[in-house]
C-alpha cells in the first residue's frame, strides 16, 4: 500500500499544471500548487532572493538549453559540465607543481611551488597536495590527483545543489518536458505575490 501512495504522490508531482487541470490556474491556485510541488530548498532560494533565482534559472536555461528551453537531459549536461570545471580547477592547482611533466608531483616539486607562492596561498597548496597524496608516500600520482579532484568537485557541487538544478523542471508549467524562462518568471511572480 505504501508503494501505491508513493507512486501516486510522484505522479501527482510530475503532472503538468495546465495539462493536469485542463485550464489556466488562477494566480492563487498556481501559487498554492507551486508551493506544494517545489522542493523546500528551491522554494527558500526563490523566495529569499527572487532576482538571483531568476538569473540562475536564465543562466541554466540559456546556457545549457536549446531554443530557449531546458530539458532534464540538458540539466544533467549542466551538472556534468560544472563537475568537469571543478575537477579541472583542482587538477590545475596540483599540476602546476609538476615541473617535469610526468603527471606525478613529488615533495620537491611541491616545495618549489609553495616557495614561489604568496604567503596566504602556501598553506592552501600544502593542504591540497597532502590531501591528494592518498598513500602519504610523498608523491601525488596522476591516479591520486584524479581521485582527489573528483572528490573535491563533488564537494564543490553538493547533492543539494544538483537537486536544486534538477528542481528547475518543477517550473515546466505546460507539461511539455521543457522549462522556458517565461515559465520561471510566471512561477516567481505567482510565488512572490502569493507569499
Amino acid at each position: 500500500m505504501r508503494w501505491f501512495i508513493a507512486a501516486l504522490s510522484l505522479i501527482t508531482c510530475l503532472m503538468p499544471w495546465r495539462a493536469g487541470f485542463g485550464q489556466e490556474l488562477s494566480p492563487d491556485a498556481l501559487a498554492a500548487a507551486l508551493t506544494a510541488r517545489t522542493p523546500g530548498a528551491t522554494l527558500e532560494r526563490l523566495q529569499g532572493n527572487p532576482q538571483a533565482f531568476i538569473e540562475e534559472a536564465a543562466g541554466l536555461i540559456l546556457g545549457y538549453g536549446q531554443g530557449g528551453a531546458l530539458t532534464a537531459d540538458q540539466i544533467e549536461t549542466a551538472i556534468a559540465a560544472e563537475l568537469s570545471r571543478l575537477r579541472a580547477r583542482e587538477l590545475r592547482r596540483l599540476l602546476e607543481a609538476d615541473l617535469d611533466n610526468d603527471l606525478n608531483v613529488t615533495r620537491a616539486e611541491r616545495d618549489v611551488q609553495i616557495a614561489a607562492a604568496s604567503a596566504t596561498m602556501r598553506g592552501r597548496l600544502l593542504i591540497w597536495h597532502r590531501a591528494a597524496d592518498a598513500n602519504r608516500d610523498g608523491t601525488a600520482t596522476w591516479a591520486e590527483m584524479r581521485a582527489h579532484a573528483q572528490a573535491r568537485s563533488e564537494a564543490g557541487l553538493s547533492a543539494r545543489a544538483r537537486a536544486g538544478m534538477r528542481a528547475m523542471l518543477v517550473f515546466d508549467l505546460d507539461g511539455d518536458g521543457r522549462v522556458v524562462l517565461d515559465e520561471v518568471l510566471e512561477a516567481v511572480d505567482a510565488l512572490d505575490g502569493g507569499v
